[in-house]
């Protein structure tokens, strides 16, 4: 009878070491799936960009000033919108245009604001860096 109840308790003392092992690897799993679903996600979004250029550094006011750039990662046929900054904050400009099937756009601005204008461009919510150009009376 002792040899039974010794050997009973073995195998439960095993079993439980077994199935805290098995979370254990689970568990590993698990947070291996999560960190890899993550990395998927962020790579997804950190595919997505756009440039901005300017035809002009300085232009007069109301003078036509050019902007081009190419995307990635951005869908045909999506809105750019322009934008400028605004006693610190970026506010939409009345200009817009749509991605080409080349992955490009090309917009145009005029500006009657004298001093420097800071521009960027946003598009399925991703922003360029800013441009300065500096208008002139």
């Amino acid at each position: 009878m002792r040899t039974q109840f010794i050997r009973r308790s073995a195998a439960v003392v095993a079993g439980l070491a077994l199935a805290g092992g098995g979370l254990g690897i689970a568990g590993a799993l698990q947070a291996n799936a999560a960190t890899t679903h993550t990395t998927v996600a962020s790579a997804s979004v950190a595919a997505k960009s756009i440039t901005i250029k300017s035809d002009k550094a300085t232009a007069k006011a109301w003078a036509k000033v050019s902007f081009t750039g190419k995307t990635a990662g951005i869908a045909k046929n999506t809105v750019v919108q322009v934008q400028r900054l605004e006693n610190g904050k970026w506010v939409k400009f009345p200009a817009s245009t749509k991605v080409t099937s080349r992955a490009t756009y090309s917009v145009w601005v005029e500006s009657g604001r004298v001093g420097v204008n800071k521009f960027r461009v946003v598009a399925a919510n991703t922003a360029s860096a800013p441009i300065s150009v500096t208008i002139t009376k």
